[in-house]
């Protein structure tokens, strides 16, 4: 939803309703008599900020809040001002007191602003680059120092962080105390991480010492030099707290404290944001309750994992989620000990097609009893009641059963159902009434004879719906998505079987996917083909769909393995991919990227680090999942949706396969269930063979059903 009002309609909007109030020359807080607009003061503290840190990691602590600054004035038209301080007390100073937007660390903003009688509240957090909204703190020694373990830390002279830096003071003396460590009863500190490690390097191994960083600024230290790698060690790390949250001013009307959160949370749909602050999935709500214990409590807070609180329009509207990368908002800790079924609907058959669904409706593709027509249901997400059916005939003979291929795409007030023989409707998501429609064969020229169908799921950005009809004239297309007119169409072979994605790629915003013959880029504001990529091994049906990460692509099919390929600045592609792997060979299912490494399935479920050129970590075999799996990911925990209808919880993080826990959801053994679940908030909705349920993964919100 685009926010339309600004600092000057709001003054407009409040000449009516509050007339009286301003005739007495009564001003809000955020604005000064006699102007009409005033900027928004937006005071940046975040460590990993650019003005606040140095370009000693690529790709790391280079964080544009500039462009954040631009984004929510495009969205709230509140023209705004960014402020860089380590200090709120010093900023404020800089701002004559002003401060409508706060982003920083956690602890040290609550501090400050307690210090300078500011009152805030913190409405968001900022996911990482593994998606996690947390920090740690690190205790180290020398790489030298004969302790393994905390206990062994027992007389040891310690430098802990600032009071107000929770990881590095309150979590750490928590940690050491649990472990039998007495602490004296004057605490020494450093106020930057720089200086505890440079110190008990510069002491010696005559002097028993230890010193707490946080864990954001060790690769920090060790880029810019200031400790070589191998000098420290880590012998304890604390619970994790919140790192980098955003505040607003509560004396800001309560209309613009909204409008600022959520400018916030719409973070999460702009990629190009998203990259310029190096985060995973953008900003994420703080849950009120949380909020509250926050502001009672001061820094000592020890939240750990996201909790089960998601934007307002937070969804899974369609193929591989709201970002095309099967990431969710959440996963909780472990599976309940039993399906809670919320609610199941029946279905015609199996079907192949993914699921989208909001907090509001859920939309499946299917098929009529006598398998001539498509049928596309939309249900309540709260009940499973059948809102609307679209259906139309559909006749053909597909191996894999004649069901629609490609997942539902929701968007605004409408949704685009796409079918197996080329029928492509758009639909009012309210009502299900066809607004318009097109047919691939009629309207585009494809003559392509695809066994298994057409299976691109469509996707829209930048206000084009893009889609892959795999005509000579009109391989991809990009259509105006509220009236069906062709935007641009680009030459090029017939479809393969996958879907496509869009991403910024060499600094052009592209689309990028496989055709029958060749994987090409292509400029998403015209169509311009701009690179083509045969593959080394012929023959890849070309299923998985290609994954944007950190700039680069990743690329998995089943002759060719799983490669990583960069990018020129002209968004060419770089032809020799700068890693490759030969173990993670997948036909169907396509990976997840999650915390810097891959997970894939192909007859085993495999776990690649990108960093490391995407070498196995591990990899391991079990029954719920062989040839097929579809995967989803929170920033650190793993969910394999096996094609026998069983769910697996892994921890994302571990070194290993470590199976969290089970939960069989279908009792269907000898079953292949291809279909792809959507996750919205703490529900799982999931195809079986016959049916659609609603799965509560949340015990506690399962206990007050």
């Amino acid at each position: 939803m685009h926010i339309t009002s600004h600092l000057g309609t709001y003054a407009g909007r409040q000449l009516l309703v509050l007339g009286a109030v301003l005739a007495t020359l009564i001003v809000a807080p955020w604005s000064h008599a006699g102007e009409e607009e005033q900027e928004l003061t937006i005071v940046v503290m975040d460590p990993l900020a650019a003005p606040l840190s140095c370009p000693c990691v690529e790709g790391y602590a280079q964080r544009d809040y500039q462009r954040l600054a631009d984004f929510i004035q495009q969205k709230t038209e509140m023209p705004s001002k960014v402020v860089f301080h380590e200090s709120l007390v010093v900023a404020l100073k800089k701002t004559k007191g002003e401060a409508d937007l706060v982003i920083g660390k956690d602890s040290v903003v609550r501090s400050d602003a307690a210090r300078a009688e500011l009152a805030l509240r913190g409405v968001a957090r900022l996911t990482g680059k593994d998606g996690m909204t947390s920090q740690t703190g690190l205790i180290l020694v020398r790489s030298d120092d004969p302790a393994q373990n905390l206990a062994d830390l027992k007389g040891y002279r310690f430098l802990f962080g600032p009071a107000n830096s929770a990881e590095k003071h309150a979590a750490a003396k928590k940690l050491l105390t649990s472990a039998g460590v007495s602490l004296p009863e004057e605490i020494e500190t450093s106020s930057a991480c720089s200086d505890g490690a440079c110190k008990i390097i510069e002491w010696g191994p005559d002097v028993r010492a230890a010193t707490v960083i946080s864990s954001y600024a060790k690769p920090l230290l060790e880029g810019c030099g200031t400790i070589s790698k191998g000098d420290l060690r880590v012998v304890g790390e604390t619970k994790p707290v919140p790192f980098v949250s955003a505040f607003v001013n509560r004396k800001l009307p309560k209309s613009i404290q909204q409008e600022l959160t959520q400018a916030l949370l719409l973070v999460r749909k702009d990629q190009q944001t998203r990259h310029a602050l190096e985060s995973l999935m953008g900003f994420v709500p703080i849950p009120a309750d949380e909020e509250m214990e926050a502001t009672d409590k001061a820094v000592e807070t020890s939240a750990t994992r996201p909790a089960v609180v998601l934007p307002p329009d937070d969804s899974w509207p369609g193929w591989r989620g709201r970002n095309r990368d099967g990431h969710c908002g959440w996963l909780p800790d472990r599976l309940p000990a039993e399906a809670h079924v919320v609610w199941r609907e029946d279905l015609a058959g199996p079907g192949l097609a993914g699921i989208a669904a909001t907090d509001q409706v859920v939309i499946i593709g299917d098929r009529d009893l006598l398998d001539r027509s498509d049928v596309f249901r939309c249900y309540a997400a709260d009940d499973g009641e059948l809102l609307w059916s679209v259906a139309y005939p559909a006749m053909g003979a597909l191996d894999y059963g004649n069901t629609p291929r490609a997942t539902p795409l929701i968007e605004g007030d409408r949704a685009y159902l796409h079918g197996a023989f080329g029928h492509l409707h758009c639909v009012a998501l309210e009502s299900g009434e066809v607004l318009w429609q097109k047919q691939f064969q009629a309207d585009f020229g494809s003559t392509a004879d695809l066994p298994w169908g057409t299976c691109g799921s469509p996707v829209i950005a930048d206000g084009k719906l893009i889609i892959n009809p795999g005509a000579p004239q009109a391989s991809v297309v990009a259509l105006d998505p509220e009236s069906g007119e062709v935007l641009w169409r680009a030459e090029g072979a017939e479809s393969a079987y996958g879907s496509f994605v869009v991403g910024e790629l060499g600094q052009v915003m592209q689309v990028v996917g496989h055709d029958a013959e060749s994987l090409s880029g292509w400029e998403l504001a015209t169509g311009k083909r701009l690179w083509t990529l045969a593959p080394a091994a012929a023959e890849d049906f070309s299923v998985p769909t290609p994954m944007v990460a950190d700039g680069k692509l990743i690329v998995a099919s089943e002759n060719n393995g799983t490669r990583l390929f960069e990018f020129t600045d002209d968004g060419k592609i770089v032809p020799t991919p700068v890693a490759a792997n030969e173990d993670l060979n997948p036909d169907t299912c396509t990976p997840v990227v999650a915390g810097g490494k891959v997970f894939g399935i192909w007859n085993e479920l495999y776990c690649l680090d990108i960093e490391h050129g995407l070498k196995t970590e591990w990899s391991a075999s079990d029954a719920s999942f062989q040839l097929y799996g579809s995967l989803l990911a929170s920033g650190d925990r793993l969910l394999v949706s096996g094609a026998s209808g069983e769910l697996l919880l892994l921890d994302a993080t571990a070194p290993e396969f470590n199976v969290l826990s089970r939960l069989e959801v279908f009792h269907t053994p000898n079953a292949e269930l291809y279909s792809h679940p959507a996750m919205v908030g703490s529900r799982l909705y999931l195809r079986g063979e016959n049916a659609l349920v609603c799965v509560e993964l949340d015990d506690s919100s399962a206990s007050h059903e």
